[in-house]
């Protein structure tokens, strides 16, 4: 019995139909012989159930929300970490005055969007994201703040103002959040949070020994279960995910059939 978890953006979906395909079928044969597969990511669960739908992706787990939600394939929650509610509005407040009306917040299964970028939106993976949170959140900002809020985070201009806004959230609430960067997006989830955490409620769910764990992703927010686990990432991943990577594959398709 073993556990393969992959990011999905940029790593398990490249927007490439042959790899995604090649991706899929890899997965199903490494299910079919007993193991099992997490996908592990910045979205919400609602976004995953969405891709689900349209392009029938298989998983027994979810790692969501960078760690803060976690859910098997029938969506039973087996972990949430929500924000104070009071410390979700500081930050709230922090991101308007900072971005304007830029803002997500997210519950796990729904939950609260806007952007002014939408019209401006050049970037693909940018607008894909935008118009499936219009489409998915149904809540208001004040009934958002008023339940579990396990994410908060918006879209930048630029990697080096996320990297900029990164910096002042964490000066005033490092001992509070965590904040990862992926893309040009912030996203902000509890302390000690992350997708490391949330692979192992998954492994804890399982009783799958951690020597039989591998995970591959793309971006900064991968890292720490990279760290963690027997890590690994793909051809497109940024150098710094590389550098710490027991090794690189071209999909991950290549890395189920070398561990299986």
């Amino acid at each position: 019995m073993k556990l393969v978890a992959s990011d999905y953006d940029k790593t398990f979906h490249r927007h490439n139909q042959q790899d995604l395909e090649n991706n899929m079928s890899a997965v199903a044969s490494w299910r079919k012989q007993g193991n099992f597969f997490a996908i592990s990511t910045g979205r919400d669960v609602a976004s995953m159930l969405n891709e689900k739908k349209i392009r029938n992706i298989e998983y027994d787990y979810i790692v969501s929300l960078n760690g803060s939600f976690v859910v098997d394939a029938d969506n039973n929650v087996l972990f949430k970490q929500p924000f104070d509610n009071k410390l979700a509005r500081e930050l709230v407040v922090m991101l308007r005055e900072k971005m304007g009306d830029e803002l997500n917040i997210s519950n796990g299964f729904d939950g609260f969007n806007m952007t002014h970028k939408s019209a401006s939106l050049t970037n693909k993976v940018s607008k894909e994201i935008f118009d499936r949170n219009s489409k998915i959140y149904t809540k208001t900002m004040p009934a958002a703040l008023d339940g579990d809020v396990l994410l908060i985070g918006c879209l930048n201009d630029s990697f080096e103002q996320a990297v900029q806004l990164k910096q002042e959230i964490l000066l005033k609430y490092e001992q509070q959040v965590e904040v990862f960067l992926n893309l040009n997006y912030i996203n902000i989830v509890p302390k000690g949070i992350s997708k490391a955490t949330g692979v192992g409620i998954v492994i804890e769910h399982i009783g799958v020994d951690e020597k039989f764990v591998s995970v591959i992703g793309d971006d900064l927010n991968d890292i720490p279960m990279l760290e963690r686990y027997n890590g690994y990432t793909v051809n497109n991943a940024r150098e710094e995910v590389k550098a710490i990577a027991l090794k690189t594959y071209d999909s991950v398709a290549d890395l189920i059939k070398a561990v299986s």
